[in-house]
Formats: C-alpha cells, structure tokens, sequence
C-alpha cells in the first residue's frame, strides 16, 4: 500500500508536469493574437526611422513621428530598400546624396543579418575548414582537411583518412605560436562554406582573450593579432565576409558592446562600436539592415524593442525608436490564470529539456489562496496526508494541477 501511494504520487507529478505545458499551449492557441514588433528602416529621403507594418493598414504606412504615407510613396520614400522594383520601373534616381544609384553598387553594399540568442546557445562545431583565401582559378574548394584547436597545437585532419597532416599542423602552430598566441583557445568563428565570394579565414580568442585572425594563403599561414581586444573585451564575434569587403565580422563585447570589426587605413584592425545601448545576447534579437548610407538595428525581447539608425560610414546613430511589447489577450490570461508555464522547448536554444517559460506572482497567490480553501474544506473528508499532497499540488501548479488531479482516479491513493 506505502509504495502504491508512492507510486501515485510519482505519476501525479508526472502528470502535472505535462499539463502545465499543454493546457497553456492550447489555450495561447485559442486566445493568441499576433502583438510581434514592425520592421522598421531608416529612409534616406526623411531623414527617419519609418515603421513598415502592412498588418494594420494596407494602404499606408509612417514614421515614428507619426506621419503617416500613402502605399504608393512607400518604394520611393525607401529607395535604399525598394531600389530593384524602383529600377524594374524606371524611376531608380540617378545620384542620392551625391552617390551614384548604380544597382551593383547598392547590391554590394546591402547587409542583411540577424542574430538570436540561440545562436550562442546552440552546439558550436569542435572543427572548422579552412579554405585558400587566394586560390589558383578564382573559385574557393573544400581543402580536403578540417582542423581542431587542442590545448597545445592547431590539429589538421585529413577527412578522408582520418589521419593528422603533421606537417600542415606543425607550419600553422609555429606560425600562431611566433605572433603571440597562447593556447588553449577559448573559441573560434568562421563561415565554412564555398558559397560565398571570398574567404577571411577565422578568429580565434586565445587563453588570454586576445582575438587573432588566421587564414591559408597560398597554402601558408597567415596570423595576426587584430588587437581588438584592448579596445574591447571579446565575448562573441560572427564572420562576415561582405561583398564590399569593408568589414570581417560582428563582435559582442562582455558589457554589452556590439560592433564590426574593420581594415584601418594601415591594413591592422579596428572596433567600430554601433551607437545602441548595451545589448545581452543570452535575449536580444538582433536585426541589421544596412546600405551605402545608412544602417537600421534592431535590438528586441520579450519586454521591448528599441531601433536605431546609424550612419554607415560611422555607425553614430541618427534616429531612435523605443517600443513596449503589447500585452495581448494571452499575456492577461497568463498573468491571471497560470502560476507557472513548463516547456519541453526554449525560444532561445535549441536544447530539449523543462524550461520555465512564464511565472506569475499573482497566480500563484490565488492558487495559494485556492489550495487553503480546498484543505480547509476537505480537512474532514480525506486523510491528512492525502490533503496535504493535494493542496500542495493546487499550491503549486495552479489550475494545470487541478486538471492533473482530475485526470487521475481518486480511489488509487489512499
């Protein structure tokens, strides 16, 4: 009997555990109400960030001043964004700002990333694939090798055979050794793949913190310490190898600092920080569009969305837009409703596990209330320590573990 009671109330637990993920689930589906953040772009004609969001209105759309314009003024109100319908109809504009409007001009300027936090969270690969930066025909190919980084050499593996090329190992250690590198690394980033235009190699963060770029060229190695980080506390960087070649990548500093990382006039290294506030990778979303003018960020989380519009040349912001997130229909029931939501899936990794989605203070203050209420009342007609278990799971779990307790025969625990 002592252990058919255990036993009950292991699946009880079990039980709730499942409820408090989908009951919510389906109720969010029931009452959800899209409440997302607009896409925002500064146009170079206002001088302004200008909110795109077609859902509200079909016809038109405004700045964050609240000017609103009509749908047909949309492409030439942003011909940095529209510039290919604008040249399909003809009406592309010859010179913006004393720039010429040339189509492959403005396509090798375009930049378009987005950055989640799952990025950070998710699996990083242990190898990486280092192309020739500077090959014979002009097209990048697969090297054939991957390397490593161990906590004393830079490891090159052949992937066919599985078998290390000593000699390719032994050059490119000697080599990061010789310009200050100090192993183990703690991390390194690249874009292993042939379609892109160029190749940049990685960077890689010693044991120190310093950040140092490594490439192949001409099958011999080519290492440098950017020096970044005595401008800036690396904590994440991501390769970029744009069509204009003005800049290697992205790079997240340990205060919340987010930049690129550029050529300076003496071919070294530079931090150009964007002028937002301090961004947190393990939430933000991040959004960048940028052109030959002018760049749009947008840094957003479940709490708020702020967008900025930076000038290309010097990323010193022009413009700025603050938003809350709207509380929908969803946010008033699960504020009210749900002392705590459960999740098998989290919006910021990839990693199957519980997570705790949502909690409520004052949920979990009526279902304390709720669960008192239903001791008292069933303090006569039930065991105690059968009230007590039952309370404690009202307490806890709120309505999903009045459900749990509903889906269960009552007569099993004794």
């Amino acid at each position: 009997m002592r252990f058919k009671n255990i036993i009950y109330v292991i699946i009880l637990v079990l039980t709730t555990i499942i409820t408090s993920w989908s009951i919510p689930a389906l109720v969010k589906k029931m009452v959800y109400e899209s409440n997302g953040y607009p896409l925002m772009y500064y146009s170079s004609r206002l001088k302004e960030l200008c909110i795109i969001d077609f859902r509200e209105t079909k016809d038109a759309f405004r700045d964050v001043k609240g000017n609103v314009y009509p749908r047909s003024q949309y492409d030439s109100l942003l011909p940095l964004l529209n510039y290919r319908q604008l040249a399909m109809n003809g009406n592309l504009p010859d010179s913006l700002e004393g720039h010429a409007m040339d189509v492959k001009i403005l396509r090798s300027k375009q930049v378009v990333y987005r950055f989640r936090p799952s990025d950070v969270h998710s699996p990083q690969p242990k190898m990486g694939v280092l192309l020739e930066a500077m090959p014979i025909r002009g097209n990048l190919s697969l090297p054939g090798d991957y390397f490593r980084m161990d906590d004393s050499e830079m490891v090159f593996v052949n992937s066919e055979t599985n078998s290390v090329n000593h000699a390719k190992s032994k050059m490119f250690t000697e080599e990061l050794l010789e310009k200050g590198f100090e192993f183990p690394a703690k991390a390194f980033w690249g874009n292993p793949t042939v379609r892109k235009a160029y190749e940049e190699g990685y960077f890689c963060l010693d044991s120190k913190g310093e950040l140092f770029h490594v490439k192949m060229v001409n099958g011999r190695p080519f290492v440098r310490n950017t020096g970044v980080s005595k401008q800036v506390a690396v904590k994440w960087f991501v390769m970029r190898e744009v069509g204009d070649k003005r800049f290697y990548g992205y790079l997240f500093g340990q205060d919340g600092e987010l930049g690129i990382v550029e050529s300076d006039e003496d071919g070294g290294y530079r931090f150009v920080r964007m002028d937002i506030r301090p961004v947190d990778i393990a939430k933000d979303d991040i959004t960048i569009m940028g052109n030959m003018l002018y760049w749009t960020v947008r840094v957003c989380n479940s709490e708020a969305m702020d967008c900025y519009g930076l000038k290309t040349s010097t990323l010193e912001s022009l413009s700025t837009y603050h938003q809350e997130k709207e509380i929908g229909i969803w946010d008033k029931v699960a504020d009210v409703v749900f002392p705590v939501i459960l999740s098998p899936a989290s919006p910021d990794n990839g990693y199957i596990g519980c997570y705790v989605l949502h909690f409520s203070a004052w949920a979990w203050i009526l279902s304390v209330i709720l669960a008192l209420l239903f001791f008292v009342f069933m303090r006569k007609r039930s065991a105690f320590h059968k009230n007590l278990i039952v309370s404690s799971v009202i307490a806890l779990a709120g309505i999903t573990g009045i459900i749990a307790l509903l889906l269960l025969p009552r007569n099993r625990f004794e």
